[in-house]
């Protein structure tokens, strides 16, 4: 069975995407299940000992609210049914009740099932509807059973971790007003003999939640928040999760996130998780989720789904055409300026722009200044840095006398881009809440060497997805999703020219090689958002490769930047190895 739904998946794939696609896909899976062939061992060495847990039934918070695990059934499996309700019955943590509301119609083997718990655990709370209504309906009418404080989302053939609820309310003991809470995950087999594809989580992340419905599962929401933002939708049933999340997050104060997997989500031939081929319709009604919520936020832009089924794009639409000044900090010789502009013009689908190069000395880089006067319709005008301070600095003293709106900073050996690339660096550095704005940057062998930064990776800030193929995706896509980081490189990223004063610029007592890094946490200390658009793709020209040179200090940005870096990156995950850029699992060995 297992072999035919594969098989299935398959023809699908080849369908839409071609042998190719297919090909990188299937290459790409057995790579990660290369790196993730120990995770069952790292999960059980995470789990709590029997010892712990008998410290935690014992525990008494001093804020102990009533979860509310709310539960839609419909002719659910018997042997998914009953290990999905032991798994909420052995919580450690004792205060909760679970909502079960069947809508299995006629059918009555669940009800018999879930009776033979009622008389053994009064925390049940069980009715079974006239008809089903739907998964909206079915859970609409479970929520209606929950008096807790706090409901807990679970499916009706899915498992808890028996510490799940215990760490949500230890959350809470630091976090009191945190109006929504999520888990990591993973999946478990249809016999639950098996956990694989483990999803580690950042923290809330906008834009990665308009890529697709990241949060799922374990997800927590208090009360009044679910009251605010208004029930699940029929309408939107397949993607209801998603729709309710998207509403939640508009209304929540303070989202939380706690980094351990907690919850399992069954794999079996049925399911999304098995074959997710098997509910295009849902995928479609995650568009319209999605383009319901830029409505309701105001946000002007289309949303175009993508390759891999449940994951999205947003194209912000540009409110206006202000004038970009793109600016080449290193041309190191006429060739690569050459080959920069002829890539420049192949794609160029906007006029109001400029390009600024800064330069040594007129005399070093007489070839490039008669090629400047050869190309007088581009509209290139030449900076001279001649003083002690280097480019960067003799940047952000002209920045202010600038007529631009938006500056474009890139790496001078770009030798292709991809279509309407300002139009997508403009749409998202328009939005109220930009700060700077990256793409992402392949070298001639299609490897991707530039993009988003992650804190500590591999030294103070390392290269999110450096060397992925081109055609991978990465670790759960995001590789190609649009999301916030708390940097991205210099070597393509663009910026409001007034945020970027605002900022100070580039600050000139930090080290050159972390500038770029500096100017995006400033924006962000200033209630920015840095956002990775991976839908802006530029491949770099040839050149000779030298010998990985050990990474330079940076004793001034680690000072400055210090209890941030001492921190993990929130939009990384802890569970994860700073040692590569392949989102390996970390040793278990290094627990804690």
């Amino acid at each position: 069975m297992k072999n035919v739904s594969y098989a299935k998946r398959g023809y699908h794939y080849v369908k839409n995407y071609g042998m190719t696609g297919l090909y990188l896909k299937v290459q790409e899976r057995l790579y990660r299940n290369s790196l993730e062939k120990d995770y069952q061992e790292w999960m059980y060495a995470m789990r709590p000992a029997d010892s712990e847990k008998a410290l935690q039934r014992e525990h008494k918070f001093s804020y102990c609210p009533l979860i509310s695990v709310v539960v839609p059934l419909y002719r659910t499996p018997e042997l998914y049914l009953r290990e999905m309700i032991e798994s909420v019955l052995r919580q450690t943590y004792p205060y909760l009740e679970l909502c079960l509301a069947d809508g299995s119609g006629k059918e009555d083997s669940v009800q018999e099932i879930v009776r033979g718990y009622l008389g053994q655990d009064t925390r049940i709370r069980y009715q079974k509807l006239p008809e089903n209504r739907g998964i909206s309906g079915n859970t609409n009418a479970a929520v209606a059973m929950a008096g807790g404080e706090y409901l807990a989302l679970l499916d009706h053939d899915d498992l808890l971790e028996e510490h799940a609820l215990f760490e949500v309310v230890k959350y809470l003991q630091e976090h009191p007003d945190t109006d929504l809470l999520y888990t990591d995950e993973d999946k478990v087999s249809f016999d639950s003999a098996h956990y694989f594809q483990p999803h580690f989580k950042p923290d809330y992340n906008l834009d990665l939640l308009r890529s697709n419905n990241y949060i799922c599962h374990l997800l927590v929401v208090k009360r009044t928040l679910l009251e605010a933002a208004g029930p699940y939708r029929e309408a939107f049933d397949g993607a209801q999760d998603y729709d309710f999340i998207l509403r939640c997050c508009e209304k929540a104060g303070q989202i939380g996130h706690i980094s351990q997997i907690l919850y399992h989500w069954r794999c079996h031939n049925l399911s999304t998780a098995g074959d997710p081929q098997s509910k295009t319709y849902a995928y479609e009604a995650g568009k319209r989720a999605l383009e319901e919520h830029l409505g309701r936020m105001q946000v002007a832009g289309s949303v175009e789904t993508m390759e891999n089924p449940g994951f999205y794009r947003v194209n912000y639409a540009l409110s206006s055409v202000p004038k970009v000044s793109i600016i080449l900090l290193d041309v190191p010789y006429l060739g690569v300026l050459r080959r920069f502009f002829k890539a420049m013009i192949s794609e160029r689908t906007y006029a109001n722009l400029e390009v600024l190069l800064l330069l040594d000395t007129p005399v070093k880089n007489k070839l490039i200044l008669n090629f400047v006067k050869e190309h007088r319709q581009i509209g290139i005008k030449v900076v001279y840095c001649t003083s002690a301070c280097n480019k960067f600095v003799t940047f952000s003293r002209l920045a202010d006398k600038l007529d631009s709106e938006y500056l474009l900073f890139l790496e001078s050996r770009i030798e292709k881009v991809s279509r309407g690339w300002i139009e997508r660096f403009l749409g998202n550095a328009q939005r109220i809440e930009a700060g700077v704005v990256g793409g992402r940057v392949y070298d001639c062998r299609r490897r991707l060497r530039y993009g988003a930064k992650i804190l500590g990776l591999r030294g103070l800030a390392g290269d999110a997805f450096a060397g992925l193929r081109y055609g991978y995706t990465g670790y759960f896509h995001k590789a190609v999703l649009q999301q916030n980081f708390h940097a991205v490189s210099g070597k393509a990223m663009m910026v409001r020219r007034e945020r970027f004063l605002e900022a100070g610029g580039f600050s000139e007592d930090v080290e050159d090689r972390m500038k770029d890094v500096d100017l995006c946490l400033k924006l962000e200390r200033l209630g920015y958002l840095n956002i990775y658009d991976p839908g802006i793709v530029l491949v770099e020209q040839n050149y000779r490769s030298h010998k990985k040179k050990a990474a330079r200090p940076a004793f001034v940005f680690e000072k400055k930047w210090k209890d941030l870096l001492e921190k993990p990156d929130r939009y990384y995950n802890s569970n994860l190895s700073l040692e590569d850029t392949n989102c390996r699992v970390k040793d278990w060995r290094q627990r804690g």
